[in-house]
């Protein structure tokens, strides 16, 4: 039996419609916008961060047990 005990936020590109397999976890919201706007700028030319985008990206952030 697996036992999960920490939770961290979960963001993938294919929740943000993207035909990508990146999916960053980390332990906080800044932190999956952070990585999520690195990853966006240097895989998919997409650079910069917007109220509309964070919004977006904020309300697609899941919790995952890992």
């Amino acid at each position: 039996m697996a036992y999960h005990n920490k939770l961290y936020k979960q963001l993938s590109c294919r929740d943000f419609g993207a035909d990508c397999d990146f999916t960053v976890r980390a332990k906080t919201e800044e932190e999956v916008l952070e990585y999520g706007y690195d990853h966006s700028c240097r895989a998919h030319a997409k650079c910069g961060s917007s109220p509309k985008t964070d919004e977006r990206m904020r309300s697609l952030i899941t919790n995952v047990w890992v």
